[in-house]
């Protein structure tokens, strides 16, 4: 699923190839993967430039100039193309641009999904997002933290925590802080707590300026044990003993029973 850093990939590439360019016109494949109207979509892009984009957490925002906000939230399998002559596959949203080129909204399995919005702020109000991970800082994550009794991975994910903190972005932030999933938050101690903040700063900024690319993560992130890259292994990058799998609020978790700590 493509999470904070893929959508920041997103971002630089829209930046790349589209910001700045005529819509000339707006291709609706799929209404499916539409949150608003066709009309309504239509009347913020079509015959207008996209103009600036924005990002929080796994969403992407493009003001245009209509004063308006596109939102793309790319689902498991979303993402963008900038092609002349060869569509994508799955293109359930096309915008066909003035110089020639189209940008393509690309989904096959169609959990993706595009919204208007007033302003990046009111999109963000009205879902209840906190401040993009990436960029949070420390004393708002301790205040979204404070008075949370719930497990410690389920409150990394909640959005309105930690906007773009994902499965296994949690998951490789309590291994490095040496925090077992199921620890009460309320029973980490501030120390623990500041080191749980400044993993998910370095991971998300590693992981960023790896251009998600998965296999490029240093060797001894968590990652290479899920099954996903090259450097597969199921042993702890620190002691050696077998990766263990559990579910955690619902969510597949890999953890190291020795080096992270039991949950209270």
């Amino acid at each position: 699923m493509p999470e904070l850093p893929e959508v920041e990939r997103f971002k630089q590439y829209f930046e790349g190839t589209a910001l700045h360019q005529k819509v000339i016109e707006v291709e609706i494949a799929d209404a499916g993967v539409l949150t608003c109207t066709a009309e309504a979509l239509k009347a913020v892009t079509e015959k207008h430039t996209f103009d600036k984009t924005d990002r929080i957490g796994k969403y992407l925002f493009i003001e245009t100039s209509a004063g308006k906000v596109l939102m793309i939230h790319f689902g498991m399998s979303g993402s963008l193309k900038y092609y002349r002559d060869d569509p994508p596959r799955f293109g359930r949203v096309v915008f066909h641009l003035a110089n020639g080129f189209h940008l393509a909204f690309d989904c096959p399995r169609k959990f993706g999904r595009i919204d208007v919005a007033d302003s990046v702020k009111a999109y963000q109000a009205k879902k209840k997002l906190s401040t993009d991970a990436y960029q949070m800082s420390w004393e708002e994550f301790e205040q979204n933290t404070a008075g949370r009794k719930g497990l410690i991975k389920p409150l990394l994910l909640n959005q309105q925590v930690a906007a773009g903190v994902g499965n296994w972005i949690a998951d490789e932030i309590l291994f490095q802080a040496r925090v077992h999933p199921e620890t009460r938050t309320n029973k980490l101690s501030k120390d623990e707590l500041r080191l749980v903040y400044d993993k998910m700063r370095d991971i998300l900024h590693t992981a960023v300026s790896y251009e998600a690319n998965y296999n490029n993560y240093p060797k001894d992130y968590f990652i290479h044990r899920r099954g996903w890259t090259d450097q597969n292994t199921e042993n702890c990058p620190n002691c050696g003993t077998k990766v263990h799998y559990m579910k955690v609020g619902g969510r597949a978790t890999y953890l190291c029973e020795v080096c992270q700590i039991q949950g209270v």
